[in-house]
């Protein structure tokens, strides 16, 4: 009895390149797929961001919501927390603590990393603020939030995505 045992060569390299066929049209499909999910969780944070505003802009109209510390104005936003404005409008190092990123406002300049990891906030300047998701695999796809001054206060904001999560 001579029995052979295993595949042939050929077998193997028709196996190979029958996987190899479908990785190539499977991988670039998931890694899109994977992209467009994480870019839409920036979105839902936008618009988390912008009714966020729109509330506190609504809440800045209430007297009694309205405290002021070392000068700066403060809004409560919720039963738990205040929040700082400029004008009626919501300060640029705030926007990952409204949205439950980090425990407070943002330092110019510094990079904070959320608690679960996900998210990295940058308070650019008193103007721009952003927000990436990690392990993302665009780095220039963010959340930014810009506030425009007019007489010391914040007159109209803008946020947006940026970067090539446009594409």
């Amino acid at each position: 009895m001579n029995e052979k045992m295993g595949f042939s060569l050929l077998e193997l390299t028709f196996v190979i390149v029958v996987l190899s066929v479908l990785a190539m049209f499977a991988i670039p499909e998931y890694t899109k797929t994977h992209r467009e999910a994480k870019v839409a969780v920036l979105t839902d944070l936008r618009g988390k961001l912008i009714n966020a505003v729109d509330t506190l802009k609504t809440a800045s109209n209430i007297e009694s919501r309205k405290q002021t510390i070392s000068g700066k104005t403060y809004v409560q936003y919720d039963v738990r927390q205040s929040y700082l404005v400029s004008g009626k409008l919501l300060d640029p190092t705030e926007i990952c603590h409204i949205l439950g990123l980090t425990p407070g406002p943002l330092v110019e300049g510094e990079m904070i990393t959320s608690s679960d990891g996900m998210y990295t906030c940058k308070n650019v300047s008193p103007k721009q603020s952003w927000i990436k998701m990690n392990r993302l695999e665009s780095t220039d796809c963010a959340l930014a939030y810009t506030a425009y001054y007019h007489n010391g206060s914040i007159a109209n904001v803008d946020i947006k995505l940026t970067g090539d999560c446009l594409e």
